[in-house]
C-alpha cells in the first residue's frame, strides 16, 4: 500500500493501536480496524505531512523521513513500548517486590524520611466508659532517603521504520526493563548490607535484631522468635509474623528446605548481591514496612520513557529512564543473620 493513499487522520487514529500490536499486545474488540494493516512507514508519513504540507514536488521518502525524526512519531513509539517495558520489570523485580514497601517521595533531591509507629493498643471498654486516644508517633529510628535516575536511549533507525520491522524492537525494550528491575535489586542488596545510623543515632542492626549464626532451622526459629518479641514505641510486643526469608544466592537451596522441613507459610528470595552467610526475616511490608523503595509522586513504577531528539542520526529515539532508591524505614521488623556476623 502506498504510503499516500490513506487519510492521515485515520492512519493517526490507528497509530497508537499499531505501536501497541508491534509491542506484542493482542488485538482486541476496541482495536482500531485499520491497526493491523497499518505500517511503521505509512505512520511517519502521515505525521511528516501534518506537520507540513506536502508539496508536489516533494517526494513520498522526504515526508516519512520529516515524520520519523519527529517528537510524534517517538512518543507513539513510546507509549506502545512502555506497556512489554513495566511488563518486563515487573516480571524481574518480582522477588524483591515481595518484601519491599513503597514509599512517595515528591522529589530525587534528599529529604528525611520518618520511622512512624503508634500508641494504638486497643483498650478495654466498660458499657459507659469513654474510649481512649490513640496516637501515632514518629518512633526512633528513621532514615533519610534519595533516588537516583538511571537511563539509556533506545535508537530506532531508519531502516526498522522503513522496512515495517520495529517488533524486533520488543526483546530490546523488554530488556531495559529487566535491566532496570537489576538495578533496583542491586540498591536493595546495597541497602541490606549496610548499617547505617538512624536518625536516633543508633545503628540499624544490632545485637537487639541480629542471630550471629548460619542459616539452619533452629537459626531460623531464633530469629522468628525476635521478630514476634520486638516492641512498638509503646512497649508493645508487635508479635510479627515472619513472612519473607531474603538469602544470599548461595542460600537459596538451604532456605526453601528449611521452610519445607519447618511446614512454614513463608516465602524465600534470593537475591545477588549480598554476602554468602547472610539472610534477613520480614514481615508483611503491607502492615509492617521495613526496607521500602521509593517512587515518585503518582508514578506506579519507577519507568519513564520520553522522546530523545537525535541529531546527525536518521531515525528517532526514545529515552528511557528509571528513579531508582530504597532505604530502610524503621529498624523493628527485621531480624539479620548470618555466621559472618559473629
Amino acid at each position: 500500500m502506498h504510503v499516500a493513499t490513506l487519510n492521515p487522520a485515520e492512519v493517526m487514529a490507528a497509530a497508537p493501536d499499531y505501536f501497541a500490536l508491534q509491542m506484542g499486545a493482542e488485538p482486541c474488540r476496541t482495536t482500531h480496524p485499520l491497526a493491523e494493516s497499518l505500517s511503521a512507514r505509512q505512520i511517519a508519513f502521515a505525521i511528516g505531512a501534518k506537520l507540513r504540507t506536502p508539496s508536489n514536488t516533494e517526494a513520498a521518502m522526504a515526508v516519512v523521513a520529516r515524520g520519523l525524526r519527529s517528537a510524534d512519531f517517538a512518543r507513539l513509539l513510546a507509549d506502545g513500548a512502555k506497556n512489554v517495558t513495566v511488563a518486563a520489570y515487573d516480571a524481574a523485580a518480582q522477588e524483591h517486590l515481595q518484601f519491599s514497601g513503597i514509599t512517595t517521595v515528591s522529589r530525587l533531591q534528599q529529604e528525611p524520611l520518618p520511622a512512624i509507629d503508634g500508641d494504638l493498643d486497643l483498650q478495654p471498654l466498660g458499657e459507659f466508659s469513654e474510649i481512649a486516644h490513640g496516637a501515632a508517633l514518629v518512633a526512633a529510628g528513621g532514615a533519610t532517603a534519595q533516588m537516583s535516575t538511571f537511563g539509556r536511549i533506545v535508537t530506532v533507525s531508519r531502516e526498522l521504520v522503513i522496512n515495517d520491522q520495529l517488533n524486533a524492537l520488543k526483546a530490546v525494550f523488554a530488556a531495559v526493563g529487566a535491566h532496570a528491575a537489576q538495578k533496583e535489586a542491586a540498591i536493595v542488596a546495597a541497602t541490606l548490607n549496610g548499617n547505617p545510623k538512624m536518625d536516633d543515632e543508633e545503628d540499624m542492626f544490632s545485637g537487639a535484631n541480629t542471630v550471629k549464626a548460619a542459616l539452619d532451622g533452629p537459626a531460623l526459629g531464633v530469629a522468628m522468635g525476635m521478630l514476634r518479641n520486638q516492641n512498638s514505641a509503646a512497649g508493645n510486643a508487635l508479635n510479627l509474623r515472619a513472612a519473607h526469608l531474603v538469602v544470599a544466592p548461595e542460600l537459596e537451596y538451604a532456605a526453601r528446605k528449611a521452610a519445607l522441613d519447618g511446614g512454614l507459610s513463608i516465602s524465600v528470595s534470593a537475591l545477588a548481591g549480598l554476602p554468602a552467610t547472610r539472610w534477613f526475616v520480614f514481615p508483611d511490608a503491607k502492615f509492617h514496612p521495613v526496607l521500602t523503595l521509593l517512587r515518585l509522586t503518582g508514578a506506579s513504577n519507577p519507568l519513564r520513557m520520553e522522546h530523545k531528539a537525535l541529531f546527525n542520526t536518521d531515525g528517532t529515539g526514545v529515552r528511557v529512564t528509571a528513579d531508582l532508591g530504597a532505604t530502610f524505614m524503621r529498624r523493628t521488623g527485621v531480624v539479620r543473620g548470618g555466621s559472618d556476623l559473629i
